[in-house]
C-alpha cells in the first residue's frame, strides 16, 4: 500500500508539471478563455477575439503538487511488511 500511494502522487506530480508546462507556463490563475488579437483586413484596426482555451496557472499547480503531497504524506501511515 505504501508504494502503491508514492507511485499515484509520484504519477499526479509528473501529470500536473507536464499539464503545466507544456499547456503553456502561466504565473497567474487558472483561465479559461484567452484573447486573440486579431488585424481587420479592411481597416487594419486590432481586435480583441475572446478563445475558449484552458490555460493551467499556479494555482492548479499548487493545487496538484498539495494533493500528491498529501497521497506521499498518507504512504508514512502505514508500516513495512
Amino acid at each position: 500500500m505504501r508504494t502503491t500511494l508514492r507511485i499515484g502522487a509520484l504519477a499526479i506530480m509528473v501529470f500536473s508539471l507536464a499539464l503545466w508546462f507544456f499547456g503553456g507556463p502561466n504565473l497567474g490563475w487558472t483561465k479559461t478563455s484567452v484573447d486573440r488579437i486579431q488585424k481587420d483586413p479592411v481597416t487594419d484596426l486590432e481586435g480583441h477575439f475572446p478563445e475558449k482555451r484552458f490555460v493551467p496557472g499556479v494555482d492548479f499547480l499548487a493545487a496538484s503538487l498539495g494533493m500528491a503531497g498529501l497521497l506521499a504524506g498518507s504512504s508514512l501511515f502505514f508500516r513495512k511488511k
